[in-house]
């Protein structure tokens, strides 16, 4: 499985507080080393992915959304268990972040969502309840994360002759197909589409006849189909759009399955294959990464084996679903993606 680099993945409006309640009456979901994660704790993650998702907490109304529940519970319980054991590896080996650190990822996420200024920024915040300090306490983590990662998989290396074998057997990955860029007026019958296109020579509007007649949606586009790799074309459609000049309108109906097609041909690319130098960098950088991500698991799988954990919550033995506002699931994240 493949991760992003954790402190990226974190985005703005799906900050959850992971602080621990400072009760230790508090029922507990789970204890991680000794150090607690309370019922409390998880269900407010659960509650700020619902917000985030756009879902509701009446998803889980009735015997089955009683079920569900627990199935989310579970996951983000194994999610948070994960992100404790890290932050305590990181604290044993006395990883710190400044609050320089955390602004400028503060202004590079805020960059990446196109949110201008403290007061969207507000604005975002209150709409899925957070606050400035737990957001900000959310991105401290993920760069301790990040330095984590870093220390994990520091001596990782790619060589040369790695790079140059996996370029060699996968170099359809370096190549580009060859790509179309056509409109098109749809008609069912050819003699619809001769006196359309006796239209188009006497000087009617190609966009204007295209939505008059296309009974899908690109009669919305003017008949665009935007760019598309050849071989993602019917055959008969490919090839007389291909053979055309941009700007080219084709001399008769083409025929496919779908009907009679009008074909205005926008542009057209030659496929490219990237040789060796070209590709170098990218196959290097996804070996590396490739890499890295196996060491960190490897090391995490093993943290997490000799770590105390007690779990308190009744773990369902059904398939856990994708949790609602999360792509990782329960699995630990990698800081090097």
């Amino acid at each position: 499985m493949k991760f992003r680099k954790y402190g990226l993945v974190v985005a703005l409006i799906a900050v959850i507080t992971l602080a621990v309640a400072g009760c230790s009456k508090e029922p507990l979901a789970a204890t991680v080393n000794g150090k607690p994660i309370t019922i409390a704790e998880v269900d407010k993650q659960l509650d700020q992915a619902l917000k985030v998702s756009g879902q509701h907490s009446q998803i889980f109304n009735g015997s089955q959304g009683e079920q569900l529940k627990n199935l989310y519970r579970a996951q983000l319980l194994d999610r948070l268990i994960n992100i404790k054991l890290m932050m305590q590896e990181a604290e044993k080996r006395g990883i710190t972040v400044t609050d320089k650190d955390i602004d400028a990822k503060l202004k590079q996420l805020m960059k990446q969502l196109n949110i201008k200024g403290d007061k969207q920024l507000n604005e975002v915040l209150k709409q899925n309840g957070l606050t400035k300090e737990q957001m900000r306490d959310q991105l401290r983590q993920g760069l301790i994360i990040d330095k984590l990662g870093d220390q994990i998989t520091k001596n990782v290396k790619v060589t040369d002759k790695e790079v140059e074998d996996y370029y060699n057997t996968h170099k359809s990955e370096f190549a580009t197909k060859d790509q179309i860029h056509a409109a098109h007026i749809l008609l069912q019958t050819e003699s619809e589409a001769n006196k359309v296109l006796q239209q188009l020579h006497n000087g009617a509007d190609f966009a204007a006849l295209a939505k008059q007649y296309n009974p899908d949606s690109t009669k919305n586009t003017g008949g665009d189909l935007s760019w598309v790799d050849k071989d993602q074309l019917d055959p008969a459609f490919a090839e007389a759009a291909w053979n055309m000049q941009p700007g080219q309108i084709s001399s008769q109906p083409v025929k496919t399955k779908f009907g009679y097609h009008i074909i205005k041909l926008i542009g057209k690319k030659p496929g490219v294959q990237k040789t060796f130098e070209e590709a170098k960098a990218e196959v290097k950088d996804k070996l590396l990464k490739q890499k890295k991500d196996e060491v960190w698991q490897k090391w995490f799988d093993g943290i997490k084996k000799k770590a105390d954990i007690k779990i308190y919550l009744t773990t369902p033995k059904t398939k856990t679903p994708p949790s609602p506002g999360t792509t990782q699931g329960g699995t630990a994240p990698n800081p090097n993606k």
